[in-house]
């Protein structure tokens, strides 16, 4: 479903200075998709392409100068302000987190340790069906979530494998 974005994606990733494959990645991770709204357990909301919670929507009012109305309304159905608040969001991540990548984008998700973690190797994963091959935020990993990502992709091919013998 990313197709469809990568031109916004890759204006604002330029502009924020992100690696390109963050994005994409977010996305194929968060599934949202313009008009769509996800309500969450502590009655906030995720909405549009990046799933972006409405908690933003106050600092953004005050940033903007538009009202909550409209910038619900964009946030929901406008796709390139969408992936440019989640560009602003991921900016404002890296800036808090030191320039810790890993870190910036489970924050995006959450700052709950264990929810944190989980968010990140899901960002991974994305980032190789996204990439096809290569992991761009390879670098950026710690020791434990390069051990994770690699009996991942040994699991991987061992159902790969599996599957091909069936056939």
């Amino acid at each position: 479903m990313v197709a469809p974005y990568l031109q916004c994606m890759v204006m604002v990733s330029s502009f924020h200075h992100l690696p390109p494959n963050v994005l994409p990645s977010i996305q194929r991770v968060e599934g949202g998709a313009p008009g769509i709204v996800s309500n969450n357990k502590n009655g906030t909301q995720d909405l549009g392409v990046m799933q972006i919670n409405t908690r933003w929507i106050e600092p953004l009012r005050r940033t903007t100068g538009e009202t909550g109305d409209i910038i619900y309304k964009r946030l929901k159905e406008d796709s390139c302000y969408n992936i440019a608040v989640a560009g602003a969001i991921m900016k404002l991540y890296l800036k808090e987190t030191n320039g810790d990548l890993m870190q910036a984008i489970g924050n995006y998700h959450s700052h709950t340790p264990s929810l944190n973690n989980q968010y990140k190797l899901k960002i991974i994963n994305a980032s190789y069906q996204t990439n096809g091959s290569d992991v761009p935020l390879g670098k950026h990993l710690s020791p434990y979530q390069k051990r994770l990502l690699k009996a991942k992709q040994k699991s991987n091919r061992y159902h790969h494998r599996k599957k091909n013998q069936r056939s």
